[in-house]
């Protein structure tokens, strides 16, 4: 679990998104408003809105007689959420292709920079939040509201399977050259270019998603 002290900088809601992005707080877990209250230290009222807010994007849900459950996504779901998020990311790599600048290239290969030092660390946790920040800096970049704001919503299911699925072997590498491949394609100024090869990046997330999911992992 995320040190309490942190909650101390952030909301209850930060506290526990955090927690179940980086699987600290685990998929099917059952979570009760008294036992976190007890545990962050503050009343029930600011974990029971967290709680409330947490449900409203999909990451937990009401279950009868067992009370409030961290979402486990399903084959089925993961399929879903892979094949509208192949769309978008496209969109935003090829919007991206025809407005780029060198600050935006700059900002992006910043994200890569960071990503190749965490990956000689072996530190999936950050290398999870690095690579939902390229993303959604994909859709932020591109200028366009609604793309961004989708988009966000998407990362925040993303969020469940990250840190399993960049646990995979090899897997951090892999995923580092892929946005070395997107941000080249972008670069190019070709808007075909650039939109295949994000779609290809999210068609090889996802397989690695499913191959978690069938090793008992939840992404």
């Amino acid at each position: 679990m995320i040190p309490i002290t942190e909650v101390k900088k952030n909301s209850v809601y930060d506290y526990l998104y955090n927690a179940i992005r980086t699987g600290d707080i685990k998929a099917g877990q059952t979570l009760t408003e008294r036992d976190l209250a007890n545990r962050i230290g503050v009343s029930r009222t600011p974990v029971r809105e967290a709680i409330r807010k947490l449900e409203e994007q999909g990451l937990v849900t009401h279950v009868p007689h067992k009370g409030v459950k961290v979402v486990t996504l399903t084959v089925e779901k993961v399929k879903q959420l892979y094949e509208v998020r192949e769309l978008l990311e496209g969109l935003a790599a090829r919007t991206l292709s025809q407005i780029q600048t060198p600050e935006i290239m700059e900002e992006l290969e910043g994200y890569v920079a960071r990503a190749e030092k965490e990956a000689v660390a072996n530190n999936i946790k950050e290398l999870s939040e690095i690579n939902s920040e390229f993303h959604l800096t994909l859709a932020r970049l591109s200028e366009n509201f609604y793309l961004e704001a989708i988009m966000t919503m998407l990362q925040t299911q993303i969020s469940l399977m990250m840190a399993t699925s960049l646990s995979h072997a090899g897997r951090p590498l892999e995923n580092i050259e892929e946005h070395k491949m997107m941000i080249g394609a972008i670069q190019s100024g070709d808007g075909d270019f650039a939109e295949s090869t994000a779609r290809f990046h999210v068609r090889k997330a996802k397989e690695n998603a499913l191959k978690k999911i069938e090793e008992g992992g939840n992404g």
